[in-house]
Order: structure tokens, then C-alpha cells, then sequence
């Protein structure tokens, strides 16, 4: 008797901690995006967001998987605004891709180049 006593004990103490660890998850967006990343079903996505609270934005999501390179895209479309700041010239999407894909040097003679 004391022995099923002591097995229900046990076994009652595990669920309630299982329960109290599930109830103590974090959701962050982090864990979102890379959800998104690893193209995870619809419904996972909406239920995850719906427990986090928001749906982060694609831009978020790439600035949290990928930190570095969302900082060289920024830097590369402030120096891209600079130069064209104040010039009646705008540049088609694909020369602004390539221009952001260059290293920082060659994409300032070249943007030299193409403002003066």
C-alpha cells in the first residue's frame, strides 16, 4: 500500500511540474522567426504568434537571424540615400540590388560615378 502510495505521489509531482514548466514557457520572436526560417506549417505559425502576442514583421525577423548582414544592408542604403539625396535621378531596383552587394569602396566610386 505504501508502495502505490509513494508511485501515485511521484507520478502526481511530475505531471504538476511538467504542467508548471509548459505554463513557464517563454515565446520570443526569435524563436518565431526561425520557425519561419525552417518554413514551418500555417497553423504552428498563427498559434505561435498568437501565444506571443504579434506577428513580427519579415524585416525583424531578418535583423534577428541574420544581425550582421541587416546592418550592411543599412549602411548600404544610407550611403545610397546620400549620394542621391537632392538629385533628380532615381535608380532602377536592380542597380540599387547591385550596388548593395558590393563592398563598401566600390559602391562609393561607383556611386561617384553615378551622381558626380
Amino acid at each position: 500500500m505504501k508502495l502505490i502510495t509513494a508511485a501515485v505521489f511521484t507520478v502526481a509531482t511530475l505531471l504538476a511540474s511538467q504542467v508548471q514548466a509548459a505554463s513557464n514557457y517563454t515565446y520570443s520572436n526569435t524563436e518565431y522567426c526561425e520557425l519561419v526560417a525552417q518554413n514551418a506549417v500555417d497553423n504552428l505559425l498563427k498559434a505561435y504568434a498568437k501565444k506571443l502576442g504579434f506577428t513580427p514583421a519579415r524585416s525583424a525577423c531578418v535583423q534577428l537571424l541574420n544581425p550582421m548582414t541587416a546592418q550592411l544592408t543599412q549602411d548600404a542604403e544610407a550611403q545610397i540615400r546620400a549620394y542621391s539625396r537632392g538629385s533628380a535621378r532615381k535608380l532602377p531596383a536592380s542597380v540599387v540590388q547591385q550596388l548593395k552587394a558590393m563592398p563598401v569602396e566600390q559602391r562609393r566610386a561607383a556611386l561617384v560615378q553615378i551622381y558626380g
